[in-house]
């Protein structure tokens, strides 16, 4: 079962970019039909022999050289170069009045990308919609007296809204999902469980190396059968992630799962990245290591492979009728996960993980014992766009 609090990265933020600029390739062209200008020297007394053309650049001939004015002219001003190279790298110009605005003149895509990171994803899109996800996950049953199998299927999105501002936008991540339970024999379970739930979230870049995320997720975790006040539950995290050098950040946080078993857990450890194609994140309650690997199909940046390894603790709880009563389920385990992934910029992203799960355990609020389901496997595949 995919683990509902984890964090992600998921966020979006949405930026608006008032272009301005001048054109001036189309101001030389608006020249080209007057006579040529004359010029006279500073220095000198006002005479009319002393005026002198200034040199006339053909905009139809190719020109690999910069048109310079002649210093001769004014030996105290500066030279003014103009380069005509279209493959000379030309930075936005900030605006005065408007810093964040940028004139026509944009950065390659590469570098648009690297000077985006500041305030969001380089995978956020525009507008209202952000992402949707769809994963399902089989824990392994059998017939024996405690084994205990389960389906789950669910589904989430992510919206974003220009809450406090655009560049630092409010996410919604509502989400639904549905539990199959198979076994153990003699337990007095619900055939099923569901999950209704909203996440709102909120990344903040607090300055260049600080950043801040919050969440709180009210939701109604219950078999449908009753109308119970345990079924309603809020969940939530804050952390904080200090980028301390340019391979390693420091998190440090909290997680209230509002779980009869967990009801908070800290948020901490340190993500190392050695490399473009190592990460190693040691992180609780989720460690993960993640390696790229260069296959068919995956060998530029906007599509990307990667194998890993990561622990996780699945489970929750959930308000159920038992035996013509109201009761609350607990069920938590432990998963060792190994798992593939293709991640495509502005594209579906895919997964797949086999996992072994042990230290299972049902448990309830009323006088019913506790049930220890045998270990089995689990196996996961998932889906983003």
């Amino acid at each position: 079962m995919i683990e509902r609090l984890r964090p992600r990265c998921i966020p979006a933020v949405v930026s608006w970019l008032f272009l301005a600029g001048f054109d001036l390739a189309g101001a030389a062209r608006a020249m080209d039909d007057l006579s040529p200008p004359r010029a006279m020297p500073a220095s000198e007394p006002y005479s009319l022999d002393d005026f002198q053309p200034l040199p006339v650049v053909d905009l139809d001939e190719p020109d690999d050289s910069p048109a310079r004015l002649d210093p001769s002219l004014d030996p105290s001003a500066p030279s003014l170069e103009l380069s005509l190279d279209p493959s000379v790298d030309r930075s936005p110009l900030l605006l005065a009045s408007n810093p964040e605005a940028t004139t026509q003149f944009e950065l390659p895509l590469e570098k648009q990308i690297e000077e985006n990171i500041w305030d969001r994803p380089i995978d956020a899109r525009n507008g209202f919609f952000q992402e949707m996800s769809w994963d399902n996950t089989w824990l392994c049953g059998g017939s024996a007296p405690h084994h205990f199998g389960m389906f789950e299927t669910e589904v989430r999105g992510t919206f974003a809204l220009p809450l406090p501002t655009r560049r630092h936008p409010l996410l919604l991540m509502p989400g639904f999902a549905a539990y199959f339970l198979e076994g153990p024999k003699g337990a007095d379970l619900p055939p099923r469980l569901y999950d209704a739930y909203v996440q709102l979230r909120w990344l903040h870049k607090l300055s260049p190396r600080w950043s801040a995320d919050l969440s709180v997720t009210p939701g109604i975790y219950s078999d449908f059968e009753q109308s119970s006040d345990e079924a309603f539950r809020i969940s939530g995290h804050f952390g904080a992630m200090f980028d301390w050098t340019p391979t390693t950040k420091i998190a440090l946080g909290v997680v209230y799962l509002d779980r009869d078993d967990y009801r908070v857990l800290p948020f901490a450890g340190v993500i190392w990245e050695p490399s473009r194609d190592l990460i190693v994140e040691l992180m609780v309650p989720r460690p993960q290591v993640s390696r790229r690997v260069y296959w068919h199909g995956a060998m530029t940046d906007e599509t990307q492979d990667w194998l890993y390894i990561a622990g996780e603790l699945g489970g929750g709880t959930w308000a159920i009728r038992a035996d013509e009563a109201a009761d609350t389920l607990t069920y938590s385990d432990l998963r060792l996960i190994v798992g593939l992934k293709r991640n495509v910029l502005f594209g579906v992203d895919y997964r797949v993980e086999m996992a072994y799960v042990f230290a299972r355990k049902i448990k309830f609020r009323s006088d019913t014992p506790q049930i220890d389901p045998t270990d089995t496997i689990m196996l996961r595949a998932g889906m983003t766009y």
